[in-house]
This record gives C-alpha cells, structure tokens and sequence, in this order.
C-alpha cells in the first residue's frame, strides 16, 4: 500500500508515475495485473491511501532527437530513432506539436531484427520554423502495449529563420 499523507484539494485525481527521465514508465501491458491507470476520489481536508499501485518496466531508449534535451532539427531531414525492444510485434509513433496536437504518426512502425535501432524518417507535414515538437514510440505485442519511451524526452524544434 502506497501513503501518501500530504493534504490534498477535494476532487477526483488520476494517480501518476513520476515524470523523470529515470529510464521507467508506468508499464502500459493490459494483460498483466497491476498495469491499469489508478483512478482515486479525495474529500475536503482527508488524506490518501492508496489501496492499489500499479507496475513499471523499463523504457524504450531513445537516440533522438532530443534524447538528452530539446534538440534542433532540420527540417529536411528529421529521423526518430530508439533502442530496438526484441520483444515487440511491431512499434508506434507520435508526433506533436507544443500545443499537444499530433501532427504525425505512424501506428504500424515493422518490427526490426539485425540492428540495434529503430529508425523512421519524418513523412508528414511541413514542420513549422519555431515551432517545439515532441515524439513518442511505444513497443506493441499483438495483445497490446509493452513500452514506451520517457514521458519528457524527445523533445525537437525546428530553428527560426535567421536562428542558428
């Protein structure tokens, strides 16, 4: 059991892994217990225990961009690129904008077998100078989600004109 004994706003919350770049997500597999979202109701003045928790693994390993901090790109040429999982059916991509509208994605990114990464090239539309972007991979079996990479990386922008 998880205590958390800090007073908290009344409200129903959404309990959460904690965003740091630690190398562990919340683990997203379905089929084993332990991994579903953990949903909880707070009254005015009470405090929390939590009767449930909910599982880690290991994150999918990027190499970029913005595998260590915001990283600028060429727009020409943007390649996503993570540490291959060896246990997935197939991969996930997303890519969004600062304002958390995906832009781009890709949902059946080939299982690799022979190389260490996986590698995409950018195929959507014109990213836009100034603009800060992010992507997220995530592993698939074919009974669901197994991985993905860290909540706070992957984090890209595309230089203002004149900005080196």
């Amino acid at each position: 059991m998880l205590g958390y004994h800090r007073r908290r706003p009344p409200g129903d919350y959404v309990v959460l892994a904690g965003f740091e770049n630690d190398l562990l997500v919340r683990d997203p597999d379905p089929s084993i217990a332990g991994t579903q979202i953990v949903h909880i109701s707070v009254d005015a003045g009470a405090t929390v225990d939590l009767a449930e928790s909910f599982k880690i693994t290991g994150a999918l390993t990027m190499v970029g961009p913005g595998a260590d901090g915001p990283e600028a790109v060429d727009p020409s040429n943007v390649v996503f690129s993570w540490a291959d999982d060896s246990s997935e059916d197939y991969y996930t991509l997303a890519v969004y904008d600062a304002f958390g509208n995906e832009v781009w994605s890709v949902p059946d990114v080939p299982r690799v077998t022979g190389s260490a990464t996986v590698d995409v090239a950018y195929a959507g539309p014109a990213l836009e100078p100034g603009m800060y972007y992010q992507w997220r991979a995530e592993s698939w079996r074919d009974s669901g989600p197994i991985s993905t990479t860290e909540d706070l990386l992957g984090v890209f922008y595309v230089p203002a004109t004149g900005e080196r």
